[in-house]
């Protein structure tokens, strides 16, 4: 039962916060220190050999033992490891955020100086680690998470290698995306911090670019065109260009140091001009950012303001997790969340909803009955200028987000409401709920990270509550959702134990199709 199943004696499995075929990772409560976590469940394969178990909890311990000695705001905290159920679980800092590649392939590229930001706090995290004698070994755009409050944190220690070390057979595979693999890692030259520095520069690439630095159809593609030195000419990373060419030089010697560059982009960072980079000679064959001479193209700030909306955009909550990459891959564990259906132009001009509307005639109340038979006709209006349907133990309730502001705005400042509504939105554990018209009582629960929905609206996602901490009832869905430029939260609550989870989740989707279609048809003004 979830919320019933203890770790250690001090840790509660809340929910699950991602999935794979290799592990899961869990949003759960230290009950000794009140605080939630996230911890991180190693699934063993079912024929599992015992010297096979030995080595992943071996692996594991490493990993943990390795970031646990690490202590910098970008690089992710390490609470607990234990070994129960003859399984590692690995217990991590919980932040909301997503991955940066996540982020990217949601929202499309990052202005520069969004990028340098970013590029700051892992710099200064790749820092922290080499002074400490580790290298990483796996920078890449998966493992740097971006939270809502802006910061850069990197994980996934489980490839690292600490200075005096023994690599064992770390050293002989090579795990991850080739276009994050340094060529001197590729050729088996060498395996140091210069390599980490590498990784950095095509991360940072691939946020402002939206593309991988050295691309290819297939795998030996792109490990060819990195060992030839064939970086993509960067487009769209202006001031940054000089600094990620330094940073992805073929020669480690030739890169800069991770201070450098920490300090490099500390300019750019704060949405100023850099300063000027140093003429040296490239020996890749990526081209100079800017020839002398040439006019620099006109930032379209436009576009800028629309990509840092983009970065704001990371409201479901990533546990940071820190995968044992050795064999057992447990970043994989976190499934990649569908593509936020965000519009690619939004309307700047007024929408078409100018004056308030009353929602309770405008849902069909038929249609309610068929979908929800048990509430009572008519709707009841509320303060927040909504609608709900009650009866007892069941309702539904329609609120509208922001009603005095909502009339008369744009598309585009209606989706920024969204965003900032699904930002803040993010699981926890201990809430407060009631709703006394349908005889919930005050109590505590829970409530889960959002999950993107599609077809209902213009953009929407899905969020659930739970009885309490120690319940696995799902007792209210409630969809949020945007039409045009109005922004509306749906709520569907059964508290009388008549219909499962997946029946809630389904008329809580079902009802908020009901009003977006409803509002899509009725005429605005």
């Amino acid at each position: 039962m979830i919320g019933q199943r203890h770790l250690a004696g001090r840790y509660r499995l809340l929910n699950p916060l991602g999935e794979g075929t290799t592990g899961t990772i869990w949003l759960a409560s230290d009950d000794t220190l009140r605080r939630d976590v996230a911890i991180r469940e190693v699934r063993l394969p079912p024929s599992v050999t015992p010297a096979r178990l030995a080595e992943i909890r071996e692996a594991t311990l490493r990993e943990a033992n390795v970031a646990g000695r690490l202590r910098h705001p970008s690089i992710a905290t390490v609470h607990d490891v234990i070994v129960e159920e003859g399984r590692p679980w690995l217990v991590m800092e919980l932040l909301a955020g997503d991955a940066l590649n996540q982020v990217v392939a949601r929202g499309g590229p990052l202005p520069p100086h969004q990028v340098a930001r970013v590029g700051v706090g892992v710099a200064g995290a790749l820092a922290a680690a080499h002074a400490a004698g580790i290298t990483h070994r796996d920078v890449k755009p998966g493992n740097v998470i971006l939270t809502r409050t802006g910061r850069a944190v990197l994980t996934d220690f489980g490839l690292a290698v600490v200075e005096g070390e023994v690599a064992g057979d770390r050293t002989a595979h090579l795990v991850g995306a080739p276009s994050y693999i340094a060529p001197e890692r590729l050729r088996g030259d060498g395996d140091g911090p210069a390599a980490d520095v590498w990784a950095l520069g095509a991360t940072l690439y691939y946020a402002v670019e939206g593309v991988d630095p050295f691309p290819g159809e297939r795998p030996v593609d792109v490990i060819n065109r990195v060992l030839a030195g064939g970086l993509r000419p960067p487009e769209r990373a202006g001031s940054l260009s000089p600094l990620l060419t330094r940073m992805l030089n073929p020669h480690p010697a030739n890169r800069p140091r991770p201070g450098e560059v920490a300090e490099a982009l500390s300019e750019p960072a704060l949405g100023r001009t850099p300063k000027k980079e140093t003429e040296r000679e490239e020996t890749g064959s990526a081209k100079p950012a800017r020839p002398k001479g040439v006019p620099r193209k006109r930032r379209d700030t436009r576009k800028g303001r629309a990509a840092l909306w983009a970065v704001l955009q990371v409201g479901t909550v990533a546990a940071v997790v820190a995968a044992t990459a050795f064999t057992v891959n447990v970043a994989e564990a976190m499934k990649e969340p569908e593509p936020t259906p965000t519009p690619t132009k939004l309307s700047e001009s007024p929408g078409g909803f100018a004056v308030p509307l009353d929602i309770c005639p405008l849902v069909g109340a038929e249609r309610l009955r068929e979908l929800v038979p048990e509430v009572k006709l008519p709707g009841k209006p509320t303060n927040s200028g909504g609608c709900s349907w009650v009866s007892d133990g069941k309702g539904v309730s329609v609120h509208l987000i922001g009603q005095e502001k909502q009339w008369g705005t744009s598309p585009r400042s209606a989706h920024e409401r969204f965003i900032n509504l699904r930002n803040s939105t993010i699981p926890a554990g201990d809430v407060f709920w009631s709703w006394s018209e349908i005889k919930a009582k005050g109590r505590s629960a829970r409530v889960t990270a959002p999950r993107l929905v599609r077809g209902i609206g213009e953009e929407a996602f899905i969020y659930d509550t739970y009885a309490n901490r120690t319940s696995d009832n799902l007792e209210q869905s409630t969809v949020a959702l945007r039409v045009d430029n109005l922004v509306l939260e749906v709520n569907y609550a059964v508290v009388d134990g008549e219909k499962d989870a997946a029946a809630i989740q389904r008329g809580a989707q079902t009802i908020a199709t009901l009003v977006a279609s409803a509002l899509t048809a009725r005429p605005t003004g």
